[in-house]
């Protein structure tokens, strides 16, 4: 991947029974408060405790905003969630993110954050990979 792919990729922390539904291909978008403020080509999918690994990353397919309410009617199908929980977590938001997940690749063996780095740490929201630490995970593969 080129220099000028940087700041195009990101760590995601996500639920981890929800990481592993996207690395089998059930879960198919990944729903966010937040839109990043760069275009992203590649999400790296971090499970967060109690696992605290990287499960492997997916290409950005699209990104999609709305209300709640739009998303939920757009991509309940392929959600890989209960309404109760997509409701719960967007409870106080009134406006969301729909990340389409294109192209899976999940590690043979989840590697522990410390593998991209000893300053890196896992992140409240997301945190933009530079293309180093991403070609490391890409060896993983």
């Amino acid at each position: 991947m080129a220099s000028n792919q940087a700041e195009r990729i990101v760590l995601l922390p996500i639920q981890p029974r929800f990481a592993r539904s996207i690395m089998t291909g059930e879960k198919k978008v990944e729903f966010r408060k937040v839109r990043f403020r760069n275009e992203v080509s590649h999400v790296v999918v971090y499970a967060s405790s109690p696992v605290q690994k990287i499960l492997g990353y997916f290409e950005v397919a699209y990104m999609d905003e709305g209300s709640p309410k739009e998303l939920w009617s757009r991509y309940s199908a392929v959600a890989g969630m209960f309404q109760d929980e997509f409701e719960a977590y967007y409870a106080s938001a009134t406006r969301g993110i729909a990340i389409g997940i294109g192209n899976i690749c999940a590690l043979r063996n989840p590697v522990p954050l410390r593998t991209l780095g000893a300053s890196l740490t896992a992140p409240q929201g997301f945190v933009y990979l530079a293309d180093e630490p991403f070609q490391v995970i890409r060896r993983y593969s």
